[in-house]
């Protein structure tokens, strides 16, 4: 066994540091890219970019790209695996699939802090989104509808005779609009995402009907991104972007009981920031930036009272993402990131007996802000990984021995078949 480790060691340093070419048509992309490279975005990565804004996969015609999962359930299981799939169907449309990638916030709409808690309504099931982009010689149009649904029907007879039933249900409807304008000197991006959510709940009996559900629900973003050229030798690039986001719902029962009164959420999150794009080591890319933000969350009619309000705000001021992309080979890329930022919150309550105001600093969390990576490329097949902590605290198993060393923390993978 020992011998094994010691091969094994002794051939990956080979790779690493020999002339081999193995080609590169692969164009690496996924979560654990773009994590490793500090979450900025600062950086191009084509399945981030196709994903929040379709009118990109105009640009990455025949190409499948996905996530192998994260290692956060345990050390057998991945969690937050998907997969999507784009191909060329003429010269100027392109048309694909992601299949179970969740881009709604189910998981916020059903946290009902009332009397009435929709615990039994489960968050919708593999979520599909379709992928339509058209493009012309300097615009590019994407549209991807998006829609995820769950249901159950449970009937009981009692005994007396009584028949009883239960209809649970959730979904998930809408889709994302992009646009891609290309100058000379670099491009302009925008998207409009609209999600409707909902989840109803039908206790049927003899007596009646007694119905649980969301009322509004509906999810709007808003985004835009520039890359401008400002110096072609060294690629130097100026990267502004803008962000806006908001959602609302509210608990309904009918019939309403009397004298209840069911709370009102409501979300809103804005930021902008600006950075840079450049060629560092040759043929390595540094990118990063500032970016500065406002989130508001609100609870309005909190403890059955109509006049009760709770409200919590986060100024970000700022937010510092870098990251460094570079090649080891021809075929193993090395990536560092960095990303933390410094936080000013407030919780303000609103009642009837008077108002309760807390506020403090802080800085996000200090253990998770230096992010490693590494990419390998074989042909036109991308392998890319964040390096997981733990990794680090009990060395790779080859040298300690131990079999629960994690190499990786996240997993992409991506494969281009253009020609």
């Amino acid at each position: 066994m020992k011998i094994a480790k010691l091969l094994a060691i002794v051939f990956v340093t080979v790779l690493m540091f020999s002339n081999i070419s193995f080609g590169q048509n692969a164009i690496p992309s996924g979560t654990a890219r773009w994590e490793a490279l500090g979450s900025s975005p600062f950086f191009l990565d084509p399945s981030i970019d196709i994903n929040n804004n379709p009118a990109w996969a105009s640009q990455y015609r025949n190409y499948l790209f996905g996530d192998i999962g994260r290692n956060t359930v345990d050390e057998f299981q991945l969690s937050g695996q998907f997969a999507g799939v784009n191909f060329g169907v003429s010269k100027d449309m392109t048309l694909g699939l992601v299949l179970n990638k969740r881009e709604d916030v189910f998981g916020q709409f059903n946290t009902a802090d009332s009397v009435y808690i929709f615990s039994e309504v489960q968050e919708p099931v593999v979520p599909l989104k379709v992928l339509f982009s058209y493009a012309s010689k300097n615009f590019a149009f994407g549209l991807a509808p998006y829609y995820t649904a769950w249901s159950l029907d449970a009937k009981v007879t009692p005994t007396g005779g009584t028949l009883t039933e239960i209809k649970r249900s959730s979904s998930v409807l809408g889709g994302t609009i992009g646009i891609l304008s290309i100058m000379d000197k670099g491009w302009i991006e925008g998207y409009v995402d609209v999600k409707m959510h909902s989840f109803k709940e039908d206790n049927i009996t003899s007596a009646g009907t007694t119905t649980f559900n969301s009322a509004g629900g509906m999810l709007l973003s808003v985004g835009t991104r520039g890359f401008f050229l400002v110096d072609k030798k060294s690629s130097f690039n100026i990267v502004p972007f803008l962000g806006f986001s908001m959602y609302s719902w509210n608990p309904e029962v009918v019939p309403a009981p009397a004298g209840v009164v069911l709370p009102k959420y409501s979300r809103m999150n804005f930021g902008g920031g600006i950075g840079i794009n450049c060629r560092v080591l040759d043929d390595g890319i540094m990118a990063g930036g500032l970016t500065v933000a406002y989130r508001s969350y609100k609870i309005e009619q909190l403890n059955n009272t109509a006049t009760d309000v709770e409200t919590f705000t986060d100024f970000v001021l700022p937010k510092f993402n870098v990251g460094l992309e570079w090649n080891f080979t021809e075929w193993l890329q090395g990536r560092l990131g960095y990303s933390r930022a410094v936080i000013s919150s407030k919780d303000k309550q609103e009642f009837t007996a008077g108002v309760f105001e807390f506020s403090q600093s802080m800085a996000t969390d200090a253990d998770e802000t230096i992010s490693l990576g590494l990419g390998m490329q074989f042909g036109r097949f991308s392998f890319d990984g964040t390096i997981g902590e733990n990794f680090f605290k009990q060395a790779p198993s080859v040298i300690s021995g131990r079999q629960n060393a994690t190499l990786y923390g996240i997993l992409s993978a991506s494969y281009n078949f253009n020609r």
